[in-house]
Formats: C-alpha cells, structure tokens, sequence
C-alpha cells in the first residue's frame, strides 16, 4: 500500500514505514476530513483461499488470527465505554482486516517529542503534572480490571498545550484483563521495564497467570517516573543484573538518583518499585499521593528544552549504553525488535518492504539476532548471578 491508496476507507497520507514500529508499520491516514494513527500488524497475517501452504498449516494460521481477533475486540470492547478523540488514553478507535492484513486506529496525536533527559530538565511543577495525568489514565484502565501490559516512557506522549504540558498514555496491544494475560511463550514486552512478576511468569518460576495484576503495571510505571523525574532509569548494580526487574527479584531495592525530587513523591516511586507486588501502592493510592503534593508554583508553560541540532541515536529504549550490551538472559522464544511506533512522529521516508512471515518453528533460527530491548516469549533463563530467582 503507497500514499494516496485506501485501506477501508482510509487515505493514506504517506507510506508505511517500519521504524520505530517492532512487530508493525504504520502511518498516518485521513477519513472524512480527520488524520488518524493507521497500525498494520506484521503478523498473524489471514491466509485465504489461495495463500500457499498446506491445508493443515492454513487451519493452524487461521486459528492464531481467530486468538488475535478475540484479544484485540476484547480490548476494544472494554475500553469502549471511554474511547472518544481528545481524551488522554488513545485506545483503538478501528480495528479490522483488510485483505491478509490487521489494522488498527487511533488518534493522531501532536506531542513535543521530549525524551526523558529534556522531560527531567523541565520545571518540577510541570513533572509533577505529568506524573499526575499518567496515573489518572492508568486509573481508569485499573477501575476497568485491565492491565497496560506494556508500559515504558515511549507510551507516554508528552503533549504541549496551551497551558502547558499534558500526558497520552498509548498502546494497549498488550493489554489483558486481570489474571488473563497470554501464555508465557505469547507475552511481547520490554525486558528493561518488564516487573519482576512478569519475568516469573514467563520463566514459568513460581507465578501463576492468575498472579499477574494491575500491581505489574505499578512496578513499571515506577521505572518511568524515575526517568521522567531524574532523566535516568533508578539505581541499581546494572553491571550485575542488567534489568530493574531482574534485580528486584534478586533483593535489590530500587531506589532514585538525587535530584530536585521531593522526599515524599521520591518515597512514593520507590515504593512503586518493590519487588512484592501485594508491598506497592495502587495506583489509586499513586495518584492521590500526588495530588496531596505541594511543589513550588514553577510555570507550567515553561519552554521545553530545545533537542540537540544533532542527536545521537539511543540505545534500546532508552537504556544507557553500558547497559545495553546482549543480555546475559537466555530460554527459549527469544525475539528482539525495535522500538514501538511513536503514534506521533511524522513518518519517515519509505523503507522497504517488512520480511515475509514466518512460521513460528522457523523463527526460532533468527530469535537471538538484535538488540535485547524488546523480548518475546520465554525469552528469561537465569542470570549471571547464582543468587537470582
């Protein structure tokens, strides 16, 4: 599909592009005088009646759709009772197959395109806005029993508006109902915001499907208000560990770096960063700490610090580069991919056409090429240290 083509009704306005999109591309498309965010889903893809391969591999690849759909229109469905333009959750507003492929629809959002650093850089008055509308989008999410599954900086849009900065919590692919997420080998997540309960789930090491909450998502919300508020992830022995959640469950406690953050909000991400997950607030308890906050009344409207004329190109998800070396984790289902679709970005110039899919017994030969930072399936066997669980 090229620039000015349909795809159900929907014009695009540009080529898909895979950057930034992991197991996707996207666009940007135009229905009845509106942009929108356009997704197409690299896999599963539908085979009809004329796709090749065998009848029983076709069955097989029509179920996996059948499993997909059902998630997706779950989701959907339950996300449905606040899913209108202009709010600070962008949920999927369209999701369809078109032809052998999926696709999904959301608002095109307009953002800063602050990273982390420059987020850290601003006013603490405007951190502390950030930190707030974030809680209020994961509360409704929590009050609805769904769990994010997924969450990182790059699914918290920063967008300016005219009295400041605002917060967009995107992406729920990864969503799932409480104690209902996919199997061990089916989770796709980031391994350096990955709870210490996901990495016993997909271990299968002493956590159940039914163990895995809404106290998962805290955890991770945790290591992004630590790069939000500090510009870094929290401290560690990364040298040892790799992972926040890998030495969480190892003993370690998570803690800030120093900065201008308050005692009381530093206690409370802390506290969101504990390896018990019954231990960490809720994210009721999260966003009503925040709000008993008092901070100096610094403009919310302050400038953003303007990005370096050149920039270097990051390290998986934002992970400094020390620590984003191959992982020292290994099992099976190991399946590294790029940064997830910004949903914002203007798309880049045309790339080429995305590998054709294979099937999952084949991919298995290719699962250890690439960068760690986006991981799927059993992909956590021990680390370095005996002493780890």
């Amino acid at each position: 599909m090229r620039a000015g083509e349909l795809v159900n009704g929907y014009r695009l306005l540009a080529d898909f592009t895979v950057v930034g999109a992991g197991l996707s591309r996207w666009t940007f498309a135009e229905r009845g005088g509106r942009q929108y965010f356009l997704k197409e889903f690299l896999s599963p893809t539908y085979p009809g009646p004329d796709a090749p391969g065998s009848e029983r591999i076709k069955a097989r690849k029509r179920e996996r759709c059948a499993v997909f759909e059902a998630h997706h229109r779950g989701i959907q469905e339950a996300l449905a009772p606040i899913s209108h333009l202009g709010g600070n959750l962008i949920v999927t507003l369209d999701f369809f197959r078109w032809g052998a492929k999926y696709y999904k629809v959301t608002e095109k959002v307009d953002v800063a395109g602050l990273e982390p650093p420059q987020v850290a850089a601003l006013p603490l008055a405007t951190r502390m806005v950030l930190l707030k509308t974030v809680a209020h989008s994961l509360k409704i999410l929590h009050d609805r029993g769904i769990v994010h599954g997924d969450l990182k900086p790059n699914q918290v849009l920063i967008k300016r508006t005219e009295f400041g900065y605002t917060t967009k919590l995107i992406d729920f692919d990864s969503a799932f109902l409480v104690g209902r997420p996919a199997p061990p080998d089916e989770i796709v997540g980031t391994i350096n915001y990955y709870s210490p309960e996901t990495v016993g789930y997909i271990q299968e090491s002493g956590v159940a499907a039914e163990d895995l909450g809404t106290a998962a998502d805290i955890f991770t919300l945790g290591l992004v208000y630590a790069e939000l508020l500090t510009g870094s992830p929290p401290v560690f022995d990364r040298e040892r560990y790799g992972y926040a959640s890998i030495a969480a469950r190892s003993g370690e406690v998570l803690r800030l770096r120093d900065s201008d953050v308050p005692d009381a909000v530093r206690d409370l991400v802390e506290r969101m960063m504990l390896v018990d997950p019954a231990a960490r607030p809720t994210i009721g308890e999260v966003h009503a700490e925040l709000l008993r906050v008092r901070v100096p009344d610094d403009p919310a409207a302050a400038p953003a610090p303007e990005p370096p004329a050149t920039a270097t190109p990051p390290t998986p998800e934002g992970m400094p580069a020390a620590v984003a070396a191959p992982t020292a984790l290994r099992g099976r289902g190991l399946r590294a991919v790029g940064r997830v679709a910004p949903e914002s970005a203007p798309p880049p110039a045309p790339d080429a056409a995305p590998e054709p899919e294979r099937e999952p017994a084949a991919e298995a030969a290719t699962e250890a090429e690439g960068p760690p930072s986006r991981l799927r399936g059993k992909l956590l066997g021990r680390t370095r240290d005996p002493g780890s669980s």
